[in-house]
C-alpha cells in the first residue's frame, strides 16, 4: 500500500457498551485509497453528517445494537432502521453496488459490507475475529480494526442463543478523528486505572516488574472503588480487567511471586463481586480454582459456602464452612452462616417432606 495514500486515510472509532458499562473504544482505519465510495458511506454513518434517511432514520450507527455473534469468526450490526438485521440504509439510498473485492479477509479485524446478493450493500457491516476467505470475492471488505479488537472477541463470552446477544451490545458512540487527534482509548473514568481495556493496545509491551505491579494495584483499586460503591457490575469487570492484564504479563515472563500473590486476591475479590451478582456458579469456580493454590484459606471456603447456599447445595456448604470454622474457630460470620445453614437445610428438607406426601397421598 502506498505510504502517502495509507496516512491519508480516514480513522473513526466505536465506543462500546455491554448492558450499560463501557467496554471501550475500536479504532478503524478506512481504507479510502482502494474502495472510496464504500468508505464515504461507512465514515458518513459514522459521523451521522447526512442526518434523516428516506426512511425516516438517523443514518448514524450511533445506539445501534451488534445483532449477531459469530464465535470464530465476526461480530456484525449497523441496522440503523430496525436494530435487529433485517434492515438498513446507505447514504446513498437504500442500497449501493459493490465498488471491488480488492481488500481480502485474510486477518483478523477485517471490516466488511454485509450484503444479501451483488450490489445490496447499505448500512449494515461486519468485522471479523479471524481470518474468513469465505467472503473474499463476495462481500466488500474496507477497513481494520487498528485497537480494541479483543472488545469484539469478548462478545463471544457474553450471553448468546444462536449467535443473537441475549444482552444489549451496542455503539453508545461513534464518529471520525481529525487528524492528529489522539484516539483515547485508555480508561478514563476518574479512578487510577488509566489504562486501554486490553493490555494488547496499552503502549508498554514489555513492563518490568514494579511498572506491572503499580499497574495491577491501580486497576485493583479501580475495582475496590466501585465494589465499596456498592457498583458491582462495574467493580466485576475492573477485576476481571486487572486478571486479565495479569495473565497477559505472566504469559510473556514467568514471575511466580506476583502470579501467586497478585492472581488470588484478584480471583477472591472477582468472586465476592460475582457473588452480590448472585452469580453463583461462577463464584463457587473461582474459590475451587484459589482453593487448588490456597487450600488453607478459610474466607474462599466461606465464601464458596455463600455460593453453595445461594445454588441451595446445603450438604457442600455445610462441608466448607466446617473447613473455614477449622481454619478460623472462633470467627463470628462462619458461625453464624454455619448456623443459618443448617436452620436454612431444615426448612428444605421439611418442604421437601410436605411436598413428596401430598404427591403420593
Amino acid at each position: 500500500m502506498d505510504p502517502e495514500k495509507k496516512a491519508a486515510n480516514p480513522f473513526v472509532y466505536l465506543d462500546i457498551q455491554f448492558d450499560g458499562l463501557k467496554a471501550g473504544r475500536v479504532v478503524i482505519e478506512l481504507y479510502n485509497d482502494q474502495v472510496p465510495k464504500t468508505v464515504e458511506n461507512f465514515r458518513k454513518l459514522c459521523t451521522g453528517e447526512k442526518g434523516i434517511g428516506k426512511k425516516g432514520k438517523p443514518l448514524h450507527y450511533k445506539g445501534t445494537k451488534f445483532h449477531k455473534v459469530v464465535s470464530m469468526c465476526m461480530v456484525q450490526t449497523g441496522d440503523i432502521i430496525n436494530n435487529n438485521g433485517t434492515n438498513g440504509e446507505s447514504i446513498y439510498g437504500e442500497y449501493f453496488e459493490d465498488e471491488n473485492f480488492s481488500v481480502t479477509h485474510d486477518k483478523e479485524g477485517i471490516v466488511g459490507m454485509v450484503n444479501n446478493g451483488p450490489n445490496t450493500n447499505q448500512s449494515q457491516f461486519y468485522i471479523t475475529t479471524q481470518p474468513c476467505f469465505h467472503l473474499d470475492n463476495t462481500n466488500v471488505a474496507f477497513g481494520k480494526v487498528v485497537k480494541g479488537l479483543n472488545i469484539l472477541v469478548e462478545m463471544s463470552d457474553q450471553p448468546r442463543e444462536n449467535d443473537k446477544p441475549l444482552g444489549e451490545l451496542i455503539i453508545a458512540d461513534c464518529g471520525e478523528f481529525k487528524a492528529d487527534e489522539p484516539w483515547n482509548i485508555k480508561e478514563d473514568d476518574g479512578t487510577e486505572d488509566k489504562y486501554p481495556p486490553w493490555p494488547d493496545d496499552w503502549e508498554e509491551q514489555d513492563p518490568d516488574v514494579p511498572l506491572m505491579e503499580q499497574t495491577l494495584n491501580y486497576i485493583k483499586s479501580s475495582g475496590n472503588f466501585y465494589f465499596n460503591k456498592q457498583d458491582f457490575a462495574r467493580a466485576e469487570r475492573k477485576y476481571v480487567k486487572c486478571l486479565r492484564y495479569a495473565d497477559w504479563y505472566l504469559s510473556k515472563k514467568k514471575q511466580p511471586t506476583l502470579e501467586k500473590s497478585i492472581r488470588l486476591t484478584l480471583m477472591m475479590n472477582l468472586a465476592s463481586a460475582k457473588l452480590k451478582r448472585n452469580k453463583y456458579k461462577e463464584t463457587a469456580y473461582l474459590c475451587t480454582e484459589v482453593i487448588k493454590d490456597d487450600p488453607d484459606n478459610g474466607k474462599v471456603y466461606y465464601r464458596r459456602a455463600q455460593a453453595m447456599l445461594g445454588l441451595k447445595e446445603y450438604d457442600r456448604a455445610l462441608k466448607d464452612l466446617k473447613t473455614a470454622l477449622g481454619l478460623h474457630p472462633n470467627d463470628k460470620n462462619i458461625i453464624q452462616l454455619l448456623s443459618s445453614v443448617k436452620k436454612d437445610k431444615l426448612t428444605y428438607l421439611k418442604r421437601e417432606k410436605i411436598f413428596f406426601s401430598k404427591l403420593f397421598n
